[in-house]
């Protein structure tokens, strides 16, 4: 029997890997960022719900994982959400939130806010003990799979 050690660095090279496609896809969007996806969002609804979901890994792991609080003044891109109370809406309702925020910016503005959310999920990555990896895999091996699934909602037909 073939025991799979998954390590932090792992979990690192995989979100890498999906990322880099997804990014570019994103980077080619120009006029396209206002088409509906086949969910019927605009790619701009899409790439700010691929924000919020990894600016969510930071409660997830700190507070949940962890059991620490969240740093001073941390919050979501698109405001803060008041998850003080220890409350946590469906993915319904922060997916709606997400596409909502996005309808009234900028496509730059959208991007920046991707671009800061992943550079955050990267660093809190590598402060990921091995340990941490093994005792929380299905969420982290699910990390790098959110870009892959969005990827084919905003490249073009056939890429």
């Amino acid at each position: 029997m073939v025991v799979m050690v998954v390590r932090r660095d792992d979990i690192r090279a995989q979100v890498v890997a999906t990322w880099a496609p997804f990014r570019s896809a994103v980077a080619e969007l120009g006029d396209g960022m206002v088409r509906p996806t086949s969910l019927g969002w605009t790619a701009k609804e899409m790439i700010a719900h691929v924000a919020f979901w990894d600016e969510a890994v930071v409660p997830v792991v700190v507070t949940m994982f962890r059991g620490q609080g969240l740093p001073q003044g941390w919050t979501f891109g698109s405001g803060d959400l008041g998850l003080s109370d220890g409350s946590w809406p469906g993915a319904d309702v922060h997916n709606a939130r997400e596409a909502a925020w996005a309808r009234t910016r900028s496509a730059t503005e959208i991007i920046d806010r991707c671009d800061r959310a992943h550079t955050q999920l990267m660093r809190l990555i590598d402060t990921l003990s091995d340990d941490e990896v093994v005792d929380h895999l299905q969420y982290f091996q699910d990390l790098g799979s959110h870009y892959r699934e969005h990827l084919l909602e905003i490249a073009p037909a056939g890429a």
